[in-house]
């Protein structure tokens, strides 16, 4: 029997529950995760293998770069058994979760593809049992491959994805990016790239990355133990004349400088103006998104010990 675009023996998925709002039940406190992922699978009717695995119920709020690399240590060890992965998870932070398993799994072969919902899936309406269902059929295609977010119909990778909405359904965005896929009016998935390059999986992540959104006129306040910098700054980039001493400071110090614009499209470009040229060493995101933009800090921290090697890793992604 074939599924999609899988030939041969029916596909075999597991299926990973995180909690998120695809599982949420009401409480006294409001909506908090309730349903186990075979809980949300029973009103789910999908024609293949599905394994499953619950490693924690978590409101996506709570979750941490600790619980990301529990998720691509369970995918490594597992990585043989199936033809995909597909991980339940909250919304609120799913783009930086799909940034960093980006990271800690680079280029996979296999499918390991991100879906949840806006609204529980005990709701009526909801918008739960079919993002489950293309999640999960996207994960069977042999066609399929990369860390992948799939929600409302897109498949958006996830080194790009950014979510854009607290209300509605279409909640995530593909940044300065195309979509991976997406599925079509007649439910059929339709595919823009094929696989080339090698697995490579990696186990740990540093938290010594600090994240700063400037408002006009604010101070730096940075904690010690920050190893690397990101400042959100406006337009193409830049700093600010009156954090220049400070942030050259930081820099001599031996952190980690690094440049994102608040603008969601069109990334940094630190040579168009004045306000971008600085003597002392910087990075800029370019293109990244600032979710991936601190995954991909957190993960070069992890793997460098000076400042060179740590910009080649940083800045070492392709395709973006």
């Amino acid at each position: 029997m074939s599924v999609d675009g899988y030939s041969g023996a029916m596909p075999k998925i597991l299926v990973i529950g995180t909690g998120g709002t695809i599982s949420c039940a009401k409480s006294e406190n409001g909506l908090e995760p309730a349903l186990s992922v075979s809980e949300l699978l029973r009103g789910v009717e999908i024609p293949m293998e599905i394994h499953t695995e619950q490693p924690f119920n978590l409101d996506s709020t709570n979750m941490t770069s600790r619980h990301w690399e529990t998720l691509a240590r369970l995918v490594r060890v597992r990585y043989d058994e199936f033809d995909g992965f597909v991980i339940l998870h909250g919304t609120d932070t799913m783009a930086y979760a799909a940034a960093s398993l980006s990271c800690l799994i680079q280029n996979p072969r296999k499918p390991i593809v991100f879906t949840g919902s806006m609204k529980p899936m005990t709701v009526e309406y909801s918008d739960a049992p079919i993002n489950l269902r293309d999640a999960v059929r996207f994960a069977a295609d042999e066609r399929a491959f990369g860390v992948r977010l799939v929600f409302d119909g897109a498949i958006i990778d996830g080194r790009c994805a950014h979510k854009y909405e607290t209300e509605n359904i279409d909640s995530f965005d593909s940044v300065n990016n195309d979509d991976y896929g997406f599925f079509n009016t007649d439910g059929e998935i339709c595919f823009f790239e094929e696989y080339s390059g090698e697995t490579r999986f990696y186990e740990h992540m540093s938290d010594d990355v600090f994240l700063v959104k400037l408002i006009p006129g604010q101070k730096l306040c940075v904690p010690s133990n920050v190893r690397a910098l990101i400042l959100e700054s406006y337009g193409m980039g830049g700093i600010p004349d009156y954090l220049m001493e400070d942030v050259a400071k930081l820099a001599e110090s031996g952190v980690y400088v690094i440049v994102a614009t608040q603008c969601a499209y069109g990334g940094t470009n630190l040579g168009e103006y004045a306000v971008g040229h600085v003597d002392f060493p910087i990075i800029e995101v370019g293109k990244y998104t600032v979710e991936y933009a601190v995954a991909r800090a957190r993960w070069a921290l992890a793997k460098s010990h000076n400042y060179q090697k740590f910009t080649d890793l940083f800045r070492g992604a392709s395709n973006i």
